[in-house]
């Protein structure tokens, strides 16, 4: 459906915000659907990442709600990305997995 994109904003003056919405929110519903990763979907439809993100985002806002919850599934062979897991220890009641996020965010789960 490029070319519904290119007509929208060739016409981006004339639209009225709402309109304009509405067809970016069913592009994003559009993504969700597609199994695409954002930067795929996006330059598909000729727009840049952080564009088509401005949209997901204003979708998500405009929902009211949190963001969803993505479940974890732990494959059959895990990687261990920082070194070995020690094994755990009883005694002190150590972490089994330590879960450590880029905003500084760290989840333990004991076991």
């Amino acid at each position: 459906m490029p070319d519904l994109t290119a007509y929208l904003w060739r016409k981006n003056r004339y639209m009225i915000n709402g309109e304009k919405q509405a067809a970016m929110f069913a592009r994003v519903d559009e993504w969700k659907k597609s199994g695409k990763t954002m930067r795929e979907f996006a330059s598909g439809i000729g727009l840049s990442k952080s564009c088509f993100e401005y949209w997901v985002h204003k979708k998500r806002d405009a929902a009211g709600g949190p963001p969803q919850f993505v479940e974890l599934i732990p494959s059959d062979k895990p990687v261990v990305v920082m070194g070995q897991m020690p094994k755990p220890d009883e005694s002190t009641n150590q972490a089994q997995i330590v879960f450590t996020f880029p905003g500084g965010l760290c989840v333990k789960v004991y076991g």
